[in-house]
């Protein structure tokens, strides 16, 4: 009975950081703000060592590397493949793959600023407007961590969270973006 209130205790436990990443990340109010408090988050909630963010080289992505680049905290924790392998690691583009074993081309996805010793890997995917754009990457030197056979239901959760807030996000600043050429256009508004 023991092990049992154990598990329940520690899958609560699991749950509630994942709530209070959720909190965190759908307050964020920026593209880089949303990156920010989600590899920080996860690095202090769940102690995880190298955490970083994978984005495709596809339309759509220059508003993510752009973000990256100018932030402190994102950009040298951050790299960008070509779909082709992106959509091989995570063929149906929507649930993290946890591996431990034939790393090799995981490795692909890391900062070529940075080399992370690593013996498992998440490989968390997000979404912009309903399609993968990137995923957020967590590894550890323990070969323990992650292995195929873990349930992935909690980092899936807040994937979508991801997905839903990033679109929102881009949406905001494509708009204010829009906004600011029309102002700029003789005959645009003028305030």
């Amino acid at each position: 009975m023991r092990k049992k209130e154990d598990i329940h205790r520690i899958n609560e436990d699991l749950a509630a950081r994942f709530r209070k990443m959720e909190t965190e990340l759908l307050s964020a109010q920026t593209i880089a703000g949303l990156f920010e408090a989600l590899v920080e988050g996860i690095e202090r909630e769940f102690g995880v060592p190298f955490v970083w963010l994978t984005f495709m080289d596809r339309p759509g992505a220059d508003a993510l590397t752009n973000a990256a680049v100018a932030s402190d905290i994102l950009k040298s924790r951050f790299s960008v493949v070509s779909a082709e392998l992106l959509e091989k690691i995570i063929p149906d583009g929507r649930q993290p793959v946890l591996s431990n074993q034939n790393l090799q081309l995981f490795y692909r996805l890391m900062p070529s600023s940075q080399k992370y010793f690593v013996r498992s890997i998440a490989v968390v995917p997000f979404a912009l407007e309903g399609r993968m754009i990137g995923a957020w990457n967590n590894g550890d030197a323990d070969a323990n961590r992650y292995s195929p056979d873990m349930d992935t239901a909690l980092l899936a959760a807040l994937a979508d969270r991801i997905s839903l807030r990033l679109t929102e996000l881009a949406a905001k600043k494509n708009a204010a973006s829009a906004a600011e050429k029309s102002a700029e256009q003789p005959g645009g508004f003028h305030g």
